[in-house]
């Protein structure tokens, strides 16, 4: 995967307790660029990983985990990180995509501004940098084409939300996208 996704960013970093570093680890990671590190356990302690192995996880650029699963499926894996990259199954077919929310940062609305290639059920959600679901903004059917929503800048009980950062989330059939914003009042 690296060799076909590394131009666009794809990059793997190797997690591993129990291979042997030294004759296994290193010599394929010496033949690529990336980093890869062996932790002595602290990954397993962060993300609450019980003798599960080999374990996979796709990390976005926010720092979001966007899946995980225990054994090795290629299929998966590329599902997960083909969103991030803008690439579709057999590069052909068009992902959504955000264009612009505005203000940002944003005090007491956001208008959040995006495309769909297609009609479908859309769903638009905002995380917190913590990767805790804050509001559903909006789910239901659109058509193809640029689409405005307005974010109150409240939770889905009603409170608004503190300053910080936070993230959204558009989804359309099995395609993620996510965009960075902020509050601050």
């Amino acid at each position: 995967m690296f060799d076909e996704y590394g131009e666009m960013g794809f990059v793997p970093l190797s997690i591993n307790l129990w291979e042997n570093m030294e004759t296994v680890v290193k010599p394929y990671a010496r033949q690529y660029t990336y980093p890869f590190f062996r932790d002595g356990g602290s990954m397993w302690s962060l993300y609450n990983i019980s003798n599960s192995i080999p374990l996979n996880y796709v990390i976005d650029t926010a720092g979001i985990v966007v899946g995980g699963m225990v054994g090795f499926n290629e299929y998966t894996i590329r599902s997960w990180i083909e969103p991030y990259l803008g690439v579709a199954e057999n590069n052909k077919e068009p992902l959504p995509k955000f264009t612009t929310v505005s203000p940002n940062p944003a005090n007491r609305t956001q208008q959040i501004r995006f495309t769909l290639p297609n009609a479908g059920n859309v769903t638009l959600r905002v995380y917190s940098v913590s990767g805790e679901l804050i509001r559903t903004v909006f789910h239901g059917s659109l058509n193809p084409g640029a689409q405005v929503i307005s974010w109150n800048l409240t939770d889905d009980q009603g409170r608004f939300v503190p300053n910080g950062l936070y993230f959204y989330e558009l989804s359309l059939g099995q395609y993620n996208v996510r965009m960075k914003t902020s509050v601050l009042r």
